[in-house]
C-alpha cells in the first residue's frame, strides 16, 4: 500500500496510470483511454461540463480534453485505464459527506458513485466509515485507489504495520493485500476506485430487459384494425 504523491504507473493485471493534482495546482489532460477523476473540493472543466469546488467522481471517455484545478483546500486524482474505451461520460457529486445508500461491513455504508456499464467494468464507490470502527480483516481481488474526502484514520496491514489516512490524501492498494480500516473519534469518508466490478448489468439481466414483458395477446378488436 502506498501514498500517491507523484505520477505512478501500475503494470499488473489491470494497468493503471495515476496522476495527482496537489493543492494550489492545475493540470490539463487528454484522455487516451477512460479516465476516472476523483475530486475533493476541486474543480473540473471540459467542453461539455464545468464543476466548481465539488466532492465528485467522474468517468471521462477517450480523447476528451479537460482541466482539473485545486485550490489550497482541495485535492484530486486522475486514474487512467488505458485499455478501456467507454463512449459515455458519467458524473457524480456529493454535497454533504453523510452516510451512503447501501450497507457495508462493520457499520460502514457506501453509494455507487460511478456505476459499471457492464458487469466487470470499473466502479467508483463513495464510502462512509463511522467513528470508532475497527474493521474486519479482509482482501480485495483487484487494485483499489482511494481519495480521503474527510477525516483521518489508519489501515492495519500485515506485521502490525499501520498506514495513516489523512484528509485530502490518496492511496494505492495492490490486489489481495490483507488489511482493515480503523477510525477514531470522527468518521472517515472517501472515494474508492476499483478496476473491476463484481456486479452490474449483463445482456441477460439489465434494467430495460427485466422490465420488458412478452407473450401478451391483443384482443379481437385490436386485431381487426
Amino acid at each position: 500500500m502506498i501514498k500517491i504523491n507523484a505520477d505512478i504507473s501500475i503494470a499488473d493485471r489491470w494497468p493503471l496510470n495515476i496522476f495527482p493534482i496537489a493543492p494550489g495546482q492545475q493540470r490539463q489532460f487528454v484522455s487516451s483511454g477512460t479516465d476516472y477523476i476523483l475530486l475533493r473540493n476541486a474543480s473540473y472543466s471540459s467542453h461539455e461540463v464545468d464543476f466548481k469546488g465539488v466532492h465528485g467522481a467522474l468517468a471521462v471517455s477517450a480523447e476528451t480534453e479537460y482541466t482539473v484545478c485545486c485550490g489550497m483546500d482541495a485535492s484530486a486524482f486522475v486514474v487512467r485505464y488505458p485499455g478501456l474505451r467507454l463512449e459515455e461520460q458519467r458524473y457524480f457529486t456529493q454535497k454533504n459527506l453523510d452516510i451512503g445508500n447501501l450497507s457495508y461491513m462493520d457499520g460502514g455504508t457506501n453509494t455507487t458513485a460511478i456505476n459499471p456499464g457492464r458487469l466487470g467494468d470499473p466502479v467508483v464507490n463513495y464510502v462512509h466509515f463511522p467513528s470508532n470502527m475497527y474493521q474486519t480483516l479482509h482482501t480485495h481481488p483487484s487494485h483499489r485507489v482511494g481519495l480521503i474526502l474527510s477525516g483521518n484514520g489508519k489501515v492495519e496491514l500485515n506485521n502490525k504495520e499501520m498506514f495513516n489516512l489523512e484528509e485530502g490524501s490518496a492511496f494505492f492498494m495492490r490486489r489481495n493485500e490483507l488489511h482493515n480500516f480503523i477510525t477514531g473519534d470522527v468518521p472517515v469518508v472517501l472515494f474508492v476506485f476499483a478496476p473491476d466490478s463484481g456486479c452490474g448489468p449483463t445482456d441477460e439481466v439489465n434494467a430495460l430487459k427485466v422490465r420488458t414483458y412478452i407473450g401478451q395477446q391483443r384482443g379481437q378488436q385490436n386485431d381487426e384494425r
